[in-house]
């Protein structure tokens, strides 16, 4: 009855993310360079050099200078719209099932 409840309520799918490339572009973050690291102008502080490296193979992020990070696409929304796993895998497509 457990797994039957949660099925209704929906669930996370981590293939239906966007790409990490088209995602940060579309969230206005010009990424520089080739490779799987990417530099990046930082959205969560001020920042005049690119301290932000994204990883565009997995989609993870890291900021030399403020420290924000997280692992993937997901985490990123969530950081920088204040939003839980729920609502920010549902703003991305990733959340399937449930109420939608």
């Amino acid at each position: 009855m457990h797994a039957k409840k949660l099925r209704a309520q929906g669930r996370f799918v981590r293939s239906n993310l966007p790409n990490s490339i088209e995602y940060y572009q579309s969230q206005g973050i010009k990424l520089k360079g080739t490779g799987a690291w990417r530099d990046a102008l930082c959205p969560f502080h001020q920042d005049t050099k690119p301290s932000l490296r994204v990883n565009v193979e997995r989609g993870g992020y890291k900021c030399m200078v403020c420290g924000a990070h997280g692992g993937d696409v997901l985490a990123f929304h969530m950081h920088r719209y204040g939003l839980g796993f729920i609502a920010a895998a549902k703003a991305l497509g990733a959340w399937v099932g449930g109420d939608e």
